[in-house]
């Protein structure tokens, strides 16, 4: 299991990937994909932008109960334009990150009976928040045909 300093670490890289991803998504704001997606791989950049700073305060405020501290307030996300998105979403990731900061080493092993993941340890759901970002920074390539 990565240290605490570790996962912060890549969080951080991954999400200045998508970052690089969604500042050339404004000609394709509203495209979507071509052919028959379902569910997530259905979205355009825009609902791609606006899961992922969702999730941002959504991850923050489950992790800031499990370590007992306090975190942002989950809310739904809009941005009618990509310009939104870029700031909304480093508002959202600082907000996750304030509480991402406070994690120790010795938490990372903590069980975590997450409502949607299930049951994780807390190291386990800070790579889901890394793998996430990746996985919707391909998403945005794809989309612009990268």
């Amino acid at each position: 299991m990565p240290t605490a300093a570790e996962i912060r670490d890549t969080i951080d890289k991954n999400f200045a990937a998508y970052m690089v991803e969604l500042e050339q998504c404004a000609a394709i704001w509203e495209k979507k994909p071509e052919g028959a997606a379902e569910g997530e791989a259905a979205w355009c950049a825009r609902e791609v932008a606006e899961h992922i700073a969702g999730a941002g305060p959504f991850f923050g405020a489950g992790i800031a109960a499990a370590i007992g501290v306090g975190g942002p307030t989950p809310s739904r996300m809009s941005f009618p334009t990509q310009a939104e998105a870029v700031a909304g979403t480093k508002d959202a990731q600082g907000q996750l990150m304030a509480v991402v900061t406070q994690v120790t080493d010795d938490q990372m092993g903590m069980e975590v009976d997450h409502p949607r993941l299930g049951k994780q340890t807390l190291g386990g759901i800070l790579g889901i928040v890394a793998y996430h970002l990746t996985d919707h920074a391909g998403q945005l390539k794809t989309l612009r045909g990268g």
